[in-house]
């Protein structure tokens, strides 16, 4: 059984994370006067999220590269802030950091056949 297979559903929770925010992106720079400065960068972003989303949903390599990277930069940025935040917040920070390095690790070894 290939490795993408085994894996639909954490694709298919991946592909509705990515659908939502690039919805919220499309509709908070297309349909909002916030962040007017920033409008084609997130309306670009919303769209490649979007796509990103539906072709996770049929397991397109490029998406699982495309979320993979996403992924690995949100732990990154996750892992650099916990030092930085306070109180109970620190937990969520921590188990974001942790759940989209799990993420990323699965989705590099789908990309690269290490399963």
């Amino acid at each position: 059984m290939p490795a993408a297979t085994r894996h639909t559903g954490l694709f298919r929770a991946a592909a509705v994370v990515y659908l939502f925010f690039g919805l919220s992106f499309l509709w908070t720079f297309a349909f909002t006067d916030r962040y007017v400065g920033q409008r084609p960068v997130g309306l670009g972003l919303g769209v490649l999220m979007i796509a990103v989303g539906i072709f996770l949903f049929r397991r397109a390599r490029w998406a699982i590269a495309l979320s993979a990277l996403g992924t690995g930069v949100t732990c990154l940025s996750a892992t650099l802030a916990v030092p930085a935040v306070h109180g109970p917040v620190i937990l969520l920070v921590a188990t974001l950091a942790i759940v989209s390095a799990v993420y990323t690790v699965i989705s590099l070894r789908v990309l690269f056949g290490a399963e």
